[in-house]
């Protein structure tokens, strides 16, 4: 079954067809295929998952954290509302979003801000953070697991915007290497977009390149190809300073 609570101009059935009285038929309404993608997206996040965890939900630049961060860093913050602002096209046109920088500057905020504008304007969204996400992979193997494989890698693929979180902390190995490969390759080829952030230890000069030495060459040249540019965010921790 669809949503029932979809809201059809044409007054079409919850499966999304219409009844012709005069040839005794059904036939698909114009909102039948919002109301698949909609049920594609419920059980998307059903199957792998929360799209934001409460900390990180109704954010709005009126208010903290966001308004912090704005007065902090502006210039990203004013490329990250750009991009949110044209979230669709830039979904559609698989262009992503680096946000590289010292820990406790925003970059997780900001990003999630993204997937919940995302969201808002009807995209089907996964956030995970890099970690947990191959955790969840590793566990896929064992039997009878839940989200299987499939449903997980189906998922990184197929969503309209895949948010992750902290890209460059898991130890590579080849296993690592491999499993960030495919989810980044495969949405490469799909032309879908990837919302992500990495850190660099406060001090140390910002090289995105360092990258590549957590993530491989190959996933690096295509995230790289995905993005127009990082954006950087410098600075002291501010939930230590706060």
């Amino acid at each position: 079954m669809f949503d029932d609570d979809f809201d059809c101009p044409h007054g079409c059935d919850a499966n999304g067809f219409l009844f012709d009285e005069v040839t005794r038929s059904a036939y698909p309404c114009t909102c039948r295929e919002e109301r698949l993608r909609r049920r594609s997206h419920s059980d998307m996040e059903a199957s792998v998952g929360r799209y934001a965890p409460p900390r990180f939900q109704d954010l709005d630049w009126s208010r903290l954290p966001l308004s912090g961060i704005a007065e902090r860093h502006t210039a990203t913050a004013g490329a990250v509302r750009r991009y949110a602002g044209r979230v669709v096209q830039n979904a559609s046109e698989g262009r992503g979003l680096w946000l590289l920088g010292n820990k406790g500057t925003g970059k997780t905020t900001l990003a999630y801000y993204v997937a919940q504008e995302a969201r808002a304007a009807g995209l089907s969204v996964l956030t995970r953070n890099t970690t947990d996400l191959l955790n969840e992979l590793r566990d896929s193997y064992k039997p009878d697991a839940q989200p299987t494989t499939r449903q997980i890698i189906d998922a990184v693929t197929h969503v309209d915007l895949l948010h992750l979180e902290d890209v460059s902390v898991p130890r590579p190995n080849d296993w690592v290497l491999e499993q960030l490969y495919t989810i980044v390759n495969r949405r490469y080829e799909h032309n879908k977009a990837i919302v992500f952030t990495s850190d660099t230890p406060y001090g140390e000069g910002i090289n995105p390149d360092t990258l590549a030495d957590h993530i491989g060459e190959r996933t690096y040249s295509r995230l790289m190809q995905m993005i127009e540019q990082p954006f950087f965010m410098t600075g002291a921790d501010f939930r230590l300073a706060s």
